[in-house]
């Protein structure tokens, strides 16, 4: 799927599921009795748990103890609710990807069980570890950027100015060094699409500032060709955590009113 170059250089793995229920998982969809029309709603809470956890610990408060009226807690809700529905679309896309492999495409033949097995765990492991590491290491980054944004414009008035800032290693991606060092103010539309994090595992961050900061000018300014589209926005305006342009969303014509009511799969 496109738009998950970087995932499989991701160096912490997140493993939420055992063998055993791989395994349930796998003869499930091998009998029928798991589909894009009948999700396994045990697999979706678990990932949607996880990247709720990744919110809570980026955004640095919980649910708990916070003023239901309240600013924080309002942004908190969308968050989570923008990874639920998420985690509703990973759930049906490796469903979809795994039901696929039932017969071979070119011959309609029957897979064995023992190779429907093998393949099947392959999928799997690819969207719940290699995959889920990124997007639980995205929810913290994110949530953590919708935190901040919220701080930006509270201060506005003292602090009017933001610079973007990499890590400054070797690591940092060419066209984010680009972007290192651009001062513009909170209310510019550069940061519609330049808040980090700007791709997977992006470390860069910004910094805020009064009037003593130059704006940097964008004059013949030219889109980085290595930021994704998923990830031109800004979690904390648009307050989500993951782009509606994520490819999880985009599900087979049949399957569209499916997907409006959440694969029929509960939102907390």
């Amino acid at each position: 799927m496109c738009g998950f170059c970087d995932i499989e250089n991701n160096t912490e793995t997140v493993k939420i599921f055992s063998e055993e229920e791989y395994e349930k998982l796998i003869a499930g969809i091998a009998a029928g009795l798991i589909s894009v029309n009948n999700l396994p709603v045990d697999v979706y809470l678990k990932i949607a748990r996880k990247l709720t956890e990744g919110v809570v610990e980026g955004f640095g408060l919980g649910f708990e103890g916070v003023d239901i009226d309240s600013a924080d807690y309002r942004m908190l809700f969308d968050l989570r609710r923008n990874v639920w529905v998420f985690s509703g679309a990973k759930t049906y896309q490796q469903v979809r990807e795994v039901s696929s492999l039932l017969t071979y495409p070119d011959k309609n033949e029957i897979l064995t069980f023992a190779d429907f097995s093998k393949k099947a765990k392959e999928i799997l492991v690819r969207y719940n570890e290699s995959w889920l590491s990124a997007e639980y290491a995205t929810a913290i980054s994110s949530s953590r950027s919708a935190s901040q944004w919220m701080q930006f414009e509270k201060d506005a008035d003292l602090y009017n100015k933001l610079e973007y800032h990499t890590v400054g290693d070797s690591r940092v991606r060419p066209t984010h060094k680009e972007l290192d060092g651009i001062v513009r103010p909170v209310n510019d539309k550069f940061w519609d699409n330049y808040m980090p994090p700007n791709g997977w595992r992006c470390r860069c961050t910004v910094l805020q500032g009064d009037e003593e900061m130059k704006t940097t000018s964008l004059k013949g300014f030219k889109q980085p060709n290595d930021v994704p589209d998923i990830f031109m926005m800004n979690a904390g305006k648009d307050r989500i955590v993951f782009s509606p342009k994520q490819p999880y969303f985009k599900v087979a014509p049949k399957d569209k009113a499916l997907a409006r009511n959440n694969f029929n799969l509960p939102l907390p």
